[in-house]
């Protein structure tokens, strides 16, 4: 059976606690609420309308005699999952975790000082840069892992994960990239605790080097882009209409799946305005200059906060247009919605 333990509660050493400061987070400028299911507008009042964030405590702590598996769930030597790895995992998911940890043979043992930057949903570019890449920022400053315990992802996903290390940390570093479904055993394993809470926080800390890396990349002329998600469930439909508007005005278009990291960070640098669908192409808005302009357009459905806090935290001036479902039924968000064409060209001209 399941068990959990705290973190305070097993053999640890807190290497290191950091303050992060205190911030004010704008409420984010949102048309269409009215189209917004009650849970879904629930889900996210934290994320939008706390409005001013005390300082947080994010630790740095060193685990001994732990195994890892899924996407950075963490277990103690007698196989107790440790509360503060979960992120976002669903009870099933940790359940499995523990029956692949309880019933794993032969499982491969590090003995070198690792750090993990592994947490649910960690495949995903905006998550990747945002929530685990600062990590290694912070534990830096106190210490330097022989081992960076990364996700096992495809080849352009891998090439963003070694790239955005070589160009925000001044150190070398190996790499031990974990799929889902392995477990490994772990003497020495350094976690870091409190830099985000997906949908409700998100540390200023987590842009500690994001100009560092800004800097390290070429500039451009201004550019005016729309992020495009082509294949995507989650999409507007009659797009033509929006991209015929956007011509007008000047866009280009570009799907950031098509880029290196550097190529994507160019583009962005100097951007003097982005659209785009709701997605991790948008997360590259972290790149563009203060004062840019940012229109997320987002399904009804979806409870996100992530790109609000990314454009609060960055000084963009961000606005959200929320879309009807095609299906009036559903309750996903990675499904086609409709865009009133005369909205977004009003946001355009505003």
């Amino acid at each position: 059976m399941l068990e959990y333990r705290d973190l305070q509660s097993v053999h640890r050493h807190e290497v290191a606690t950091v303050t992060s400061p205190s911030f004010v987070q704008p409420v984010p400028r949102v048309q269409n609420l009215h189209l917004v299911p009650k849970p879904v507008l629930e889900a996210m009042r934290a994320g939008w309308l706390t409005g001013t964030h005390p300082e947080r405590s994010v630790t740095l702590t060193k685990l001994f005699d732990v195994y890892v598996t899924e996407e950075g769930l963490v277990f103690t030597h007698d196989r107790k999952l440790i509360t503060q790895t979960i992120t976002q995992h669903s009870p099933d998911e940790c359940e499995r975790a523990f029956e692949r940890v309880r019933c794993a043979q032969d499982v491969p043992e590090v003995t070198a000082s690792s750090l993990l930057l592994r947490k649910r949903g960690d495949h995903n570019y905006g998550h990747w840069l945002v929530e685990l890449l600062p990590r290694l920022w912070l534990a830096e400053q106190f210490m330097t892992p022989e081992l960076l315990v990364v996700p096992h992802a495809d080849h352009a996903m891998t090439h963003v994960i070694r790239d955005s290390i070589v160009l925000s940390s001044a150190r070398p570093h190996q790499f031990l990239a974990l799929d889902n479904q392995a477990v490994c055993f772990f003497k020495e394993l350094s976690i870091v605790e409190g830099l985000t809470d997906h949908g409700v926080y998100m540390s200023p800390l987590a842009f500690a080097k994001t100009d560092i890396m800004r800097e390290a990349v070429p500039q451009i002329a201004p550019q005016r882009l729309y992020v495009a998600r082509p294949g995507s469930p989650r999409c507007v439909v009659q797009e033509e209409n929006l991209l015929a508007l956007l011509h007008r005005h000047g866009f280009r278009v570009v799907d950031p799946a098509g880029l290196t990291f550097l190529e994507q960070i160019q583009l962005f640098k100097n951007a003097e305005c982005v659209v785009g669908v709701m997605g991790a192409g948008m997360t590259n808005i972290l790149f563009c200059p203060p004062g840019a302009k940012v229109i997320t357009l987002a399904p009804a459905t979806m409870p996100d906060t992530f790109f609000a806090f990314i454009a609060g935290l960055r000084g963009l001036e961000y606005h959200e247009l929320r879309g009807q479902m095609m299906d009036a039924e559903t309750t996903r968000w990675d499904a086609p919605f409709s865009i009133m064409a005369a909205q977004l060209a009003a946001l355009l001209e505003g």
